[in-house]
């Protein structure tokens, strides 16, 4: 797992949480998730503007990860949003189709709403963080026990091209 402080949170969030704010409210629940707002079930072709907004403002980190992971090519295979409200959980997971899973938190109001890994490895998360890991890794977004929001966005990606040595 890797973590990145998004150098551009704190510019960034008020304008993202209002562009979220007029996204369609898309609760989902079924067995293993409950979250009060998301856009995971809308159309693919469906317009996210905070997404459009996001990656723009993205560019520059995925660049930097891209060199400290010694490849020169990235991807961002989709992208979403959630919003996590008292009571609301995503429980295991894993991401399919994809080498890596990130999350971005958007917001974060208690470090006990950070992701959780099954294998027990616990990174130090704060708002304003993005964690990528491999995709396959099995985690969940524990229950929101409290009366604050946590919103995330979250998306696939692959870095690739790796450089060989004697190129560095």
């Amino acid at each position: 797992m890797w973590i990145y402080k998004f150098k551009k949170h704190n510019k960034i969030k008020n304008k993202l949480l209002s562009l979220i704010e007029d996204m369609p409210n898309e609760p989902i629940e079924h067995n293993y998730v409950k979250v009060d707002k998301s856009d995971w079930h809308l159309s693919k072709t469906f317009e996210r503007p905070y997404l459009d907004f996001f990656y723009k403002n993205l560019n520059d980190q995925m660049n930097e990860v891209c060199l400290d992971f010694n490849c020169t090519k990235w991807q961002i295979h989709n992208g979403w949003f959630q919003q996590y409200t008292k009571m609301n959980e995503h429980k295991w997971h894993t991401h399919q189709s994809t080498n890596l899973g990130a999350v971005y938190y958007l917001e974060l109001p208690s470090k006990e709403l950070a992701t959780e890994f099954f294998d027990k490895s616990k990174p130090k998360i704060k708002e304003g963080d993005i964690i990528f890991f491999p995709a396959h890794k099995l985690h969940r977004s524990p229950e929101n026990k409290t009366n604050k929001r946590k919103t995330v966005i979250a998306f696939n990606c692959d870095f690739y091209d790796w450089r060989e040595k004697n190129e560095l």
